[in-house]
């Protein structure tokens, strides 16, 4: 996955935003590799696509191969899980701003996770999308549940007719013995 979008990250100085910037993607470093020729740091995903099209590192063009890169520093790592960012699901209402390091856990609790979320409104029980509205579903539900209802009756109307032309039908048949 390439690196975190940097507005996500509030209070983000400017050394910051440059020390932990991948330089091919442009976002916050996520699973930061590092180069042995120029010490660069890029996200994993970024520099090992990068890696599958060329043989250079991006940073100084020396030859570089997949198997050369190595994980960043645990400084680096632990000044990166440190920093506070906004939850993924932010547009969808959560005003969560947690840990780097907490980001995983959150996101998979976050009641805002649409995944997550229930199918069906709390309130009127309809199927619930992003712009739900309760009136509008229950009298979509009230019209499916009234064309139901005609088409029963009819069934029904129509079994009753095809019952009694059975019965009239065997009352015939026991006449004629």
């Amino acid at each position: 996955m390439p690196g975190y979008k940097v507005s996500r990250f509030p209070n983000l100085s400017a050394n910051e935003k440059s020390d932990y910037t991948c330089s091919i993607c442009e976002n916050i470093l996520n699973c930061p590799m590092t180069t042995p020729c120029c010490l660069q740091t890029f996200c994993e995903d970024c520099i090992t696509n990068w890696l599958q099209n060329n043989t250079t590192c991006p940073y100084d063009r020396k030859t570089l191969t997949v198997d050369r890169l190595s994980r960043a520093s645990s400084v680096l790592v632990n000044n990166l899980e440190n920093l506070n960012i906004n939850c993924e699901f932010w547009d969808n209402g959560c005003q969560e701003v947690i840990k780097l390091e907490d980001l995983i856990q959150h996101t998979t609790i976050c009641e805002h996770n649409e995944a997550k979320r229930p199918k069906t409104c709390d309130v009127c029980y309809c199927y619930k999308t992003r712009d739900h509205d309760c009136v509008k579903a229950l009298l979509v539900a009230k019209c499916s549940a009234n064309i139901e209802i005609d088409f029963l009756r009819k069934t029904v109307t129509n079994m009753e007719s095809e019952k009694d032309h059975m019965v009239i039908d065997e009352n015939c048949k026991n006449k004629d013995d």
